[in-house]
């Protein structure tokens, strides 16, 4: 330990500065004073104007999974202190310069160690006999380095030790069974990095057992832009909010007119209805339902789109001048479905060339309005002598149950000329 006269800092005095007077001797108690209010001041501003966690563009102390048993991965930076992981605690900027293991970790399971620095050591992560939700967090404390560790710290010039160093410290470690950090402990602070759901009898960790705890992200500049963007053309965030937002905090209904939204957007305000206590998009007495005429251009995907399959299967060894003809669908209601065929060909054998096209045939049977609905797979004859056979995949889709025959506003828009996927077959009644 250092050898010191005394210690004169005390936080509640208000000193925010040392003012050394001419003709006095330096002592070692003004000159720890003045950094202890140095410290003291930037680790209060980053604490209570910054706060807690992980700096913007920066993975510090992120817990990852190793798939060795009971061993995660602390995160840490490229190796040098510019490109540490970093984390913000209390105040207390702490750094992982390289990625570490849990047991690479100094003190762990190293009671000699941690009987030498005054703290706990890391003991072994155990496997669960059931299962188990446990806790992984950083402790961070600072200790006093002398020349017995640090030989640089004795002056070459004068042989003798000038002053000690103060050291940052940090163990990650783990409470079984716990989502909460354990009680304080003088001197030292506590941070929540992950929480593990342990799998009973499983030695092994994986991703997705880990949930990251960290505040990430941490970025006053950034935190500003987003005040300003938020605040928009009202004179402070909070005149803005006021107008948005009802007392208890909920969003105010009716204040969102067409003067707030785009010409080209989707959605406009008469095609969705407020209620008393919010918004409700179901349709029905608080809303009506969104159609085609409320929807701009490109706003319907095929993703978005309800696909459904009819009938699928295979036809085998289709030689070259023949036809298959199978079933996609009986008894269907003329204007309640389309139908969009399909067909891929998987194998080819033989020799010559293969031509492969298809098209579907509504056939009624009877003086019923209904008919059924066929595909047609055309292997067409080649010229010369073609042994080619082919194997089809086939799969028909509808846009599901239409309420009634499909409604067309104007003649139909072609881009091109029109091209037929095979010889037009004659219906037959």
């Amino acid at each position: 330990m250092g050898n010191f006269s005394r210690d004169t800092f005390d936080r509640l005095k208000h000193y925010v500065g040392v003012r050394l007077q001419q003709g006095v001797p330096i002592v070692d108690a003004d000159w720890n004073e003045l950094e202890d209010i140095r410290r003291y001041e930037l680790q209060a501003f980053l604490n209570w104007f910054v706060g807690n966690g992980v700096p913007d563009g920066n993975d510090g102390f992120n817990i990852e999974a190793v798939g060795d048993p009971n061993d995660l991965l602390i995160r840490g930076g490229d190796g040098t202190a510019e490109g540490a992981g970093r984390l913000l605690i209390e105040g207390l900027d702490v750094l992982n310069e390289s990625d570490m293991r849990y047991t690479a970790q100094p003190l762990y399971n190293n009671p000699a160690l941690a009987a030498e620095w005054g703290v706990d050591p890391i003991p072994p992560l155990t496997t669960p006999a059931g299962n188990r939700s446990d806790l992984i967090y950083i402790d961070v404390w600072e200790r006093e380095v002398d020349s017995t560790e640090d030989p640089n710290l004795i002056n070459p010039a004068i042989g003798v030790e000038t002053c000690v160093r103060i050291k940052r410290e940090w163990a990650v470690r783990m409470l079984e069974n716990t989502s909460s950090l354990p009680a304080a402990v003088p001197a030292h602070v506590f941070y929540p990095l992950a929480q593990i759901n342990r799998i009973g009898g499983s030695p092994t960790i994986l991703s997705r057992q880990i949930s990251d705890r960290r505040q990430k992200n941490i970025n006053l500049a950034n935190l500003v832009s987003e005040i300003a963007a938020a605040r928009g053309t009202a004179g402070s965030l909070d005149a803005r909010l006021d107008v948005a937002l009802a007392g208890n905090g909920q969003l105010n209904a009716n204040i969102v007119g067409n003067s707030h939204i785009r010409t080209d957007a989707a959605i406009a305000e008469n095609k969705v209805r407020f209620n008393g206590s919010g918004h409700d998009h179901s349709g029905g007495a608080n809303g009506q339902l969104i159609d085609t005429s409320g929807l701009a251009n490109n706003a319907v995907t095929s993703s978005k789109i309800n696909f459904e399959t009819v009938n699928s299967g295979s036809e085998a060894d289709i030689p070259s001048g023949s036809t298959r003809q199978v079933l996609v669908e009986q008894n269907s209601e003329p204007g309640k479905k389309i139908y969009l065929p399909s067909i891929a060909v998987t194998n080819v054998d033989g020799s010559g060339l293969a031509q492969v096209t298809y098209n579907l045939i509504y056939w009624r049977t009877s003086a019923s309005s209904k008919y059924d609905v066929y595909l047609l797979i055309n292997h067409l004859e080649a010229a010369g002598n073609s042994t080619a056979e082919v194997d089809v995949i086939w799969a028909v889709y509808t846009f599901g149950q239409l309420g009634g025959p499909i409604q067309l506003e104007g003649p139909i828009q072609l881009e091109g000329p029109i091209e037929l996927g095979g010889p037009i077959t004659e219906l037959s009644s």
